[in-house]
């Protein structure tokens, strides 16, 4: 097997002295599609901030392959979007570094390829604002990926989107694992159990799945009850068992 993209070993991280996840191992390979699940507050934020770089651990080792390329899609995206900034121009900045004031043509040739991947060809030349959410969420995932990077983290990205553009992100998805490793947290378990490889449960710590069925096992780490919509041949509800 060849060597992880990010290697966590017994990580411990949190914030100003306060442990908000523990014990937390995990190799990120290059053909991995995992889908972080958890409560509010279990630490799948923190976990990505380390993957990301952005966080110290108080103890453990985070360690990164040579020169890993990371592309990024936060749950939201602050962008004033009154601000006359088109949409081609939008996914080039994934490319530039500030080295320089302009894209060469190749640069627009692949942001123009990335547009017509996410469906959205026929808005690049529109102002990112005249778009939907939906749209503009598609516009930043063209973006993270400019930079043809080896890792893509999406933290909870369909938050805000209504269940069309949801699906229309999420068929995006299983084309781009083929090229990248994608790390996805969600709360839409019952949907991303059909498009992740695996799932890692996080409750202030981490516990690996190499599967992507759910089972009581993995809802186990939630302290609610927890409800899943299976689309099978006869559309089901599943509760966790608990306690009133």
């Amino acid at each position: 097997m060849t060597e992880p993209l990010v290697s966590l070993r017994n990580v411990s991280a949190g914030y100003e002295g306060r442990t908000i996840v523990s014990s937390v191992s995990l190799d990120v390979h290059s053909d991995d599609f995992i889908a972080f699940i958890g409560p509010n507050g279990g630490g799948k934020t923190t976990i990505v901030r380390l993957l990301l770089g952005q966080l110290r651990p108080m103890s453990g080792e985070v360690r990164f392959a040579p020169s890993l390329r990371i592309g990024y899609l936060p749950q939201v995206n602050d962008v004033d979007l009154r601000f006359p900034i088109s949409v081609t121009d939008v996914v080039l900045s994934g490319q530039l570094d500030g080295s320089r004031l302009f894209p060469s043509r190749a640069e627009r040739a692949r942001a123009l390829e990335l547009l017509r991947f996410a469906q959205l060809e026929q808005y690049k030349d529109k102002p990112l604002g005249s778009l939907s959410g939906g749209q503009r969420q598609r516009v930043f995932l063209c973006r993270a990926i400019m930079g043809n990077p080896q890792l893509l983290i999406l933290d909870e990205p369909v938050t805000y989107m209504d269940k069309v553009a949801e699906t229309n992100l999420y068929k995006l998805l299983p084309e781009l694992s083929k090229q990248m490793a994608i790390v996805l947290v969600s709360h839409d378990i019952g949907t991303i159990s059909s498009v992740v490889k695996t799932i890692a449960c996080v409750n202030g710590t981490l516990h690996y799945h190499a599967t992507n069925k759910i089972s009581e096992e993995m809802l186990s780490v939630y302290e609610c009850p927890i409800e899943i919509l299976s689309h099978g041949v006869i559309p089901h509800r599943v509760l966790k068992t608990h306690n009133f």
